[in-house]
């Protein structure tokens, strides 16, 4: 397989992690402002939503190292550290709690007897190590998100409007927002997915148009 064989792979997995993420967020169920709940966990959208969320972050996952690879002589040193943290985020939080979410969270409220395990406080479950790593990891995840908007906006040969759309959809992340259905989605879900998409675009049509990253370039790394 060719080098821009793997590059447009890695694109293509990019454009599915934001296409299956959007969908998963926007119809994640939201009952009495809350999204992680009995309620949720038991509502008709449930656990599809999560499942789609999930195979999202499995898609970014894949698509992310070609896609940071590609990009890594525009980024610079600031962009090595800001998707370095973005997958060290992504694989600490956001999967995490997308298995608990999707796999352990509809199985406990289905349950009668391990009902009582669901936190009402919008953490799932009340456990000290999972909350404390949903914490660090949720700090790191978003700290990543504006390393790489500034990265992106620094970066010459790249659109700033994609680092800028990051970096603006990242800063309402440190607030906890009233959630509402639909709209905590897209909060959460475009921004990003909208840097992946955008990046992955721009893959696919420099080796589209024969511009692929160099035998040489991919030497140094």
């Amino acid at each position: 397989m060719t080098t821009t064989s793997l590059y447009r792979l890695s694109a293509v997995a990019l454009v599915l992690s934001f296409v299956f993420s959007l969908v998963g967020g926007v119809l994640h169920p939201v009952v009495d402002g809350q999204s992680h709940s009995i309620e949720v966990f038991l509502a008709p959208r449930s656990p599809w939503a999560q499942y789609s969320i999930y195979v999202g972050a499995l898609f970014l996952m894949l698509g992310l190292p070609g896609g940071y690879l590609y990009f890594r002589e525009e980024l610079g040193r600031l962009g090595f550290v800001g998707f370095t943290m973005y997958m060290l985020g992504n694989a600490l939080s956001a999967m995490s709690h997308l298995v608990v979410e999707a796999f352990v969270g509809p199985t406990l409220a289905g349950d009668p007897d391990g009902r009582h395990l669901v936190s009402d406080r919008g953490e799932i479950f009340d456990g000290t190590a999972f909350i404390t790593l949903q914490a660090v990891g949720g700090l790191i995840f978003v700290f990543s998100l504006i390393i790489i908007g500034i990265a992106l906006v620094k970066a010459r040969g790249i659109p700033s409007w994609i680092g800028i759309v990051l970096i603006v959809g990242a800063l309402p992340l440190f607030v906890p927002f009233p959630e509402r259905p639909v709209i905590a989605g897209l909060v959460v879900e475009l921004p990003r997915g909208v840097m992946v998409a955008a990046l992955a675009t721009i893959i696919l049509r420099r080796s589209s148009q024969g511009h692929p990253a160099s035998e040489r370039d991919l030497a140094r790394v």
